[in-house]
């Protein structure tokens, strides 16, 4: 009975403990909406309603996932990777491309119910968007590389070291490792890569950084996959890629709070910024007399007759150069070599000329599809893309301005919902062509509503032989 009347008052006081601790990590948690950010223990909803790419999907309203090919639309489907199309007939392709955004009048970008500007020296020229991207292409074989990279710049923070007020620079970063094949000569396309989401913030008056205060690291994955049976009008796309979160790797020459907050002077940063799971499915229709998901056709196998005859007759030639030759050593004599030489230089010719007819006929069937290409087929078409993508949860999440205001403003307690359609249409023939679109940008935070998005935009078709 002694022993456990000692124990009581232990175990009130760890009680007590207990109690201590819990309320003190209670205190830590992001408060309600409209007040202060007084902790790290958040993360930031990266997710973009507002459609940036290049000036295809952007004129198509983002309605690109059954039909993305390149670069441009490596970020609606990781399959655009592998997609060949008819217009470059060599074995291999390449893609480059360079995206900027610079919201001079960014208004309400994030539609959470804020405009940027006049608060904590935010203005318009805060954020800018890069996304610069590279694809090569082997066969039914691609490789690629595109960088989504979002900078913002924060003026007016304290500098816990030098005590001056000096700017913040964020960099959220995303790399895209992708890589897919296209099955069944090209008509069902796959692709998968590797995502590396990078969350920076440094201390400069520069874009350059002399080392990062804080930088954290996050990993994932995404994949996508295009039906576009041969000449059929319709295609079919879908794309996943699932949540990712920084936090595997953190560092940085600041020093974390003893609660572990992460502080820039009165400045808290979050412990991690997240991609929620995404994806989309999309189809597409085309009317018109223009050919629809025409097969790719590479110069060496429109050729692959001719090229099979020259083969042979190098093969022949062969041969009868080693059946010369092995007569000539025979017969022996004081010009044994001089007479090798004679039958080497004389087949070496022949040689010569069947490497020059092969690199000929390659080029003539290159010529031929490529003629095939922008001449040969009729010009007129109507395309029709629509599009469903949506936006995951974001467990403790806030948005990117309620980042800078640090102010709690919740994003991404709900599923958010995308419909997406676009037209195109050339209406120069070999010259130009015009897209349309809308979409629906929900809201990922319960203060705003979902608002209407229209696109629209040409594009020039160049006559040089890299033309699209």
């Amino acid at each position: 009975m002694r022993r456990n009347q000692h124990r009581r008052p232990a175990l009130a006081c760890l009680a007590v403990i207990a109690l201590g601790t819990f309320l003190a990590r209670a205190e830590a948690q992001l408060g309600p909406d409209g007040s202060p950010i007084t902790t790290s223990n958040y993360s930031v909803d990266l997710t973009r309603g507002v459609v940036i790419s290049t000036s295809r999907v952007v004129g198509l309203s983002g309605a690109a996932t059954s039909l993305a090919q390149g670069v441009e639309g490596g970020l609606q489907n990781p399959a655009a990777v592998a997609y060949r199309g008819p217009q470059w007939p060599d074995w291999y392709d390449y893609w480059l491309a360079f995206g900027i955004t610079y919201p001079f009048q960014s208004g309400d970008f994030y539609n959470s119910g804020r405009v940027v500007g006049g608060t904590r020296n935010l203005s318009d020229d805060t954020t800018l968007f890069l996304i610069p991207g590279a694809y090569w292409q082997m066969w039914n074989l691609g490789i690629g590389l595109t960088i989504d990279s979002q900078f913002i710049k924060l003026k007016g923070v304290r500098n816990p070291v030098t005590m001056q007020q000096e700017t913040l620079r964020l960099r959220f970063t995303t790399f895209h490792i992708q890589a897919g094949y296209g099955f069944w000569d090209g008509q069902l396309i796959i692709g998968a890569g590797l995502r590396i989401l990078r969350q920076r913030a440094f201390l400069s008056e520069r874009a350059v950084s002399n080392g990062d205060v804080h930088q954290t690291l996050g990993l994932g994955a995404e994949v996508g996959v295009m039906l576009r049976p041969h000449h059929r009008r319709w295609s079919l796309g879908g794309a996943l890629f699932p949540e990712i979160s920084t936090g595997i790797r953190t560092r940085g020459n600041g020093t974390p709070a003893p609660n572990g907050d992460v502080l820039i002077g009165d400045f808290y940063l979050p412990r991690s910024t997240k991609i929620p799971t995404t994806g989309s499915i999309g189809f597409s229709y085309q009317f018109g007399p223009r050919p629809t998901n025409p097969p790719w056709v590479s110069a060496e196998s429109l050729a692959a007759d001719e090229l099979e005859r020259l083969e042979r007759r190098k093969t022949v030639a062969k041969e009868d150069e080693e059946e010369e030759l092995a007569a000539v050593r025979a017969r022996g004599g004081p010009d044994l070599e001089l007479c090798v030489q004679a039958v080497k230089q004389r087949y070496a010719r022949k040689y010569a000329k069947i490497k020059q007819s092969r690199k000929q006929m390659k080029k003539a069937a290159w010529d031929m599809l490529r003629k095939q290409y922008r001449g040969g087929w009729p010009r007129r078409y109507y395309l029709l893309t629509a599009d469903l993508w949506f936006n995951g949860r974001v467990d403790n999440g806030v948005g990117v301005e309620s980042l800078l205001f640090q102010t709690v403003q919740r994003s991404g307690q709900e599923v958010t919902l995308s419909p997406r359609v676009g037209f195109e249409t050339e209406v120069w023939p070999k010259r130009m062509k015009i897209r349309a679109g809308s979409y629906v940008e929900p809201s990922r935070f319960a203060q705003s509503k979902a608002r209407n998005g229209m696109c629209s935009g040409s594009g020039r078709m160049t006559i040089d032989g890299r033309s699209r």
